[in-house]
């Protein structure tokens, strides 16, 4: 009996417990011995981020003059990386079946005005 006094003297007072203390902000602490670890507890968004309203229009604007500046063999203003992000987003946020039109049509005129091209080429 006297051990056991003992030990809960040493685990902090009035008894032993394996229960956690949860704080404001979402974090949980084990009670007890100094070195105890922590559990992080991470929760979910409960609405997701909503686009801003040009952000669609926006980006759509850099990814034409980015795919532009590749057919014409230019130098694209955005680093690639911010491109990548940028059609990641959108897709993300469903909006991959209207990117796809859009960048179709693009490739479709580029091609177009190269095959005129060749078209008006006078021939031997």
């Amino acid at each position: 009996m006297a051990e056991d006094t003992r030990q809960d003297k040493r685990a902090g007072g009035g008894g032993f417990s394996a229960l956690t203390e949860h704080g404001t902000n979402g974090m949980a602490r084990t009670s007890g011995k100094a070195g105890a670890s922590k559990k992080l507890v991470i929760k979910n968004f409960k609405d997701r981020p909503k686009l801003a309203e040009n952000y669609t229009e926006d980006t759509w604007l850099k990814l034409r003059d980015a795919v532009g500046a590749i057919q014409n063999s230019t130098s694209i203003q955005y680093n690639l990386e911010e491109l990548y992000q940028a059609v990641e987003n959108l897709c993300s946020y469903k909006v991959s079946p209207t990117l796809y039109k859009q960048l179709r049509q693009v490739c479709e005129d580029h091609v177009r005005a190269q095959i005129q091209q060749f078209r008006e080429y006078p021939s031997f």
